[in-house]
């Protein structure tokens, strides 16, 4: 049964990648022809936020051996806070009328938020004592990202891609800090590895020069490893929050692609004369 879940996984993305780049008439890549094919390097600079997801109540009632009845109640709040983000990698676009965007690269994000923490002690249900605490985390990760997507062109300058993206991440350095503890439940954070579908959405800009800007937004809709009932949150302390990535990202077209503005010729000179 593992072998036969392995293999479907491993044939969905030749199966999705040879639709995307079906072969064609023309000798230029993918036989499609040079001149229907922008690629190039990209890199690409923003912040992540973890946005606050559910706050998380809590009350316990328990008697002593002197018979005395105890409740304490207990409130935690996340709290999101802006983190850096940075990336590296390669695209393809083509004219394809569906699949017709593809990247992939390597990105560094760092994570950062915290949670606000209350509770409070009844004695036969007069209160007797409170408590309050900010936790703090930061997380350091790396990562791995395929993305596959549709462009549409608005006009020969400007253009709209959204698709869904697989990311692998490798949190390498990690800090924790003064959680509150609700009377039972212990702390859960987000594993060391993580493994996410994700959504992007962007806007691309064309330059007048083989130089493309695409400000993005980015953020997973669909858990996969550790597979917890498709979260697509992180745990930190005793809530959860969401990584929301807004970046802009600086496409260099490789010279050759389809937009690149045609080289200076006074003389009118072609290959054909």
């Amino acid at each position: 049964m593992y072998k036969l879940i392995l293999l479907i996984v491993c044939c969905i993305p030749m199966f999705v990648f040879g639709q995307a780049y079906k072969p064609g008439k023309g000798s230029g890549l993918y036989g499609t022809g040079a001149e229907n094919i922008d690629k190039g390097w990209y890199f690409g600079l923003g912040a992540t936020y973890m946005f606050p997801y559910l706050s998380e109540e809590e009350s316990i009632d328990y008697t002593d051996s002197l018979n005395q009845t105890f409740t304490q109640d207990y409130t935690a709040k996340p709290t999101g806070k802006f983190g850096l983000f940075a990336e590296i990698g390669m695209f393809r676009m083509n004219d394809k009328k569906v699949i017709n965007y593809i990247d992939y690269g390597l990105s560094y994000k760092w994570f950062r938020g915290g949670e606000d923490f209350e509770s409070a002690t009844f004695l036969n249900n007069s209160l007797i004592a409170t408590q309050q605490t900010e936790a703090s985390y930061s997380s350091h990760t790396a990562s791995l990202n395929f993305n596959i997507g549709n462009r549409y062109d608005m006009s020969e300058k400007t253009f709209l891609v959204n698709g869904i993206g697989l990311d692998a991440d490798y949190f390498f350095i990690k800090s924790r800090s003064n959680g509150g503890v609700i009377l039972g439940q212990p702390h859960e954070f987000v594993s060391d590895f993580v493994g996410e579908l994700h959504y992007f959405f962007g806007m691309g800009f064309k330059t007048g020069k083989r130089l493309i800007i695409m400000p993005m937004i980015e953020t997973p809709i669909f858990a996969i490893y550790e597979f917890n009932h498709i979260k697509s949150t992180h745990n930190y302390f005793n809530t959860r929050s969401r990584p929301f990535i807004i970046k802009v990202r600086f496409m260099i077209l490789k010279k050759g692609s389809k937009s690149c503005p045609p080289v200076y010729n006074p003389m009118g000179i072609t290959p054909d004369m």
